[in-house]
């Protein structure tokens, strides 16, 4: 619990949140949640391309269906049928 220290003209709040601060209690608590933001997550592929309109505009997926070159996959980019934004389809490497 943090002691709040006698009053020294600061708002409460401010001095609430210095003293907190230089606890380093708001550090060890920001650095966790950072570390859960900074996790790769794992990359999965579909066999086949999603039926139109199950793509969410700007969601990228990645399908191996066998049709880019050895170690290339294709990358869709979904679009927007509404706006006449068409899906974008290409072949990358394998992301990692």
């Amino acid at each position: 619990m943090v002691q709040i220290p006698p009053h020294t003209g600061e708002w409460p709040m401010a001095v609430i949140w210095k003293s907190a601060l230089l606890s380093g209690g708001l550090l060890l608590v920001g650095l966790v949640s950072g570390c859960a933001y900074l996790a790769p997550t794992p990359i999965s592929y579909l066999s086949q391309d999603p039926a139109p309109g199950k793509l969410p505009y700007g969601t990228v997926a990645y399908v191996d269906d066998g049709q880019c070159p050895d170690g290339q996959v294709k990358r869709l980019i979904g679009g927007d049928a509404k706006k006449s934004i068409p899906r974008h389809v290409e072949c990358v490497a394998r992301p990692k």
